[in-house]
């Protein structure tokens, strides 16, 4: 069963457009969200057209802010700048914090500081924040991606990485694999 909704920053949908298997986006939720401020950013033809199919069939959403959005979502990028432990966030990210958590959707984000706002962030904290990794561990655990072996798992993984020049952090990717092997044991 698909999960139901999802909001991507800039990051994210480019990588994720760049993977071989980035339909399982698609498969694993039923929407994405995209703020109109992400799409501004995109430049790159293959990643507009890939966008464009999605958002022609109604599987991602261009989606238009309101005044309130951008006031918190401006709020937000100040209250993480006064914090000197954090890594800044810009706008297309705040934006994803805060209609995210208005929607108790799933971020889809790459960046340092937008991760860290719901495990820094008394208030942030029930919102949901995944990277790519976060994204193909729940496509395996919920079949969206076949595996069969411990193989195939390090593969997935792999793939993503070769096909998007983005390195998952390797204590991360063991932890993730470690998670994925352990399902796969108990199914």
């Amino acid at each position: 069963m698909s999960l139901k909704l999802a909001i991507s920053d800039t990051c994210f949908i480019i990588d994720w457009s760049y993977y071989r298997k980035r339909e399982v986006l698609i498969e694993l939720f039923q929407t994405i969200l995209l703020p109109e401020q992400v799409l501004e950013e995109v430049e790159d033809e293959k990643v507009i057209s890939w966008i464009s199919k999605n958002l022609a069939s109604g599987k991602m959403l261009l989606f238009t802010p309101s005044p309130l959005d951008l006031r918190r979502a401006e709020e937000l990028m100040l209250e993480v700048a006064t914090r000197p432990h954090m890594k800044r966030i810009e706008m297309p990210e705040a934006l994803c914090l805060v209609i995210g958590s208005r929607l108790n959707a799933i971020i889809l984000t790459e960046n340092r500081g937008a991760l860290l706002v719901p495990k820094v962030m008394k208030k942030w904290r029930r919102v949901k924040v995944w990277r790519a990794l976060e994204t193909i561990k729940e496509a395996i655990k919920r079949g969206y991606i076949k595996v069969f072996s411990e193989e195939d798992v390090r593969k997935t993984f792999r793939e993503y990485e070769e096909d998007t020049g983005h390195i998952f952090p390797r204590r991360d990717l063991i932890r993730a694999i470690n998670e994925v092997l352990s399902c796969l044991r108990m199914s």
